[in-house]
């Protein structure tokens, strides 16, 4: 696990440097409120409407606990301004090892989801409550890794093809691209291969280059 969550954060880092090459000293760059805004969307696909009939959207939860990963790592590698890059790094994949060496017991969601949205709104980083949430929809740390190496893909693929600029395209051939990413994930085994191989896939499908 402690190797696995060092390739996150090391990839997260390079992610956000791509965008902004000193992210880490950017103070307009709130990550807790991206958190916050996430948390929110997760507890709208869950279903918290008590006057009309929901069915929770499992899929869609576990897609957003991905999404507040992205940002709670970028919070907690801003949490050592005195370190190196390097310690601040190794501290973080402490901290977040030691949050979820051991699988949670089940529990209720809303009450969950509404804690960590809690905590974002302090500038708090909800390690327990994390853990907590995904035992709550079933969401394994293997599964976690998986969809984070698939996002992060996704998020250079988006960049690589005028997400900035404005020109990407979303949806493709009237499925967005996170339905593709779900396909190039279920196609390829979770090896060192695993990264190379969804952007390939992505390359493949989207409209420009078909």
């Amino acid at each position: 696990m402690k190797s696995q969550l060092r390739e996150m954060f090391i990839m997260q880092d390079k992610l956000n440097a791509a965008i902004n090459a000193d992210w880490i000293n950017d103070a307009s760059q709130d990550w807790h409120c991206a958190v916050l805004v996430e948390g929110a969307e997760m507890i709208d696909h869950y279903g918290w409407k008590w006057w009309k009939h929901q069915v929770p959207d499992i899929e869609q939860v576990q897609l957003e606990l991905v999404d507040i990963w992205h940002f709670l790592m970028s919070a907690q590698l801003r949490q050592y301004p005195e370190l190196t890059q390097v310690q601040a790094l190794e501290k973080s994949v402490d901290a977040w090892y030691e949050a979820l060496k051991e699988p949670a017991a089940k529990a209720e969601f809303l009450p969950l989801a509404k804690a960590l949205v809690g905590q974002a709104a302090q500038s708090k980083i909800a390690y327990t409550e994390f853990n907590q949430l995904m035992a709550s929809v079933d969401f394994k740390f293997a599964d976690l890794y998986k969809w984070y190496i698939g996002k992060n893909v996704l998020n250079y693929f988006r960049q690589d093809n005028g997400y900035k600029d404005g020109s990407y395209i979303k949806v493709w051939n009237g499925r967005e691209d996170n339905e593709y990413l779900a396909d190039a994930l279920k196609a390829n085994a979770c090896d060192e291969q695993l990264a190379d191989n969804v952007y390939k896939s992505l390359s493949n499908a989207y409209p420009t280059n078909s």
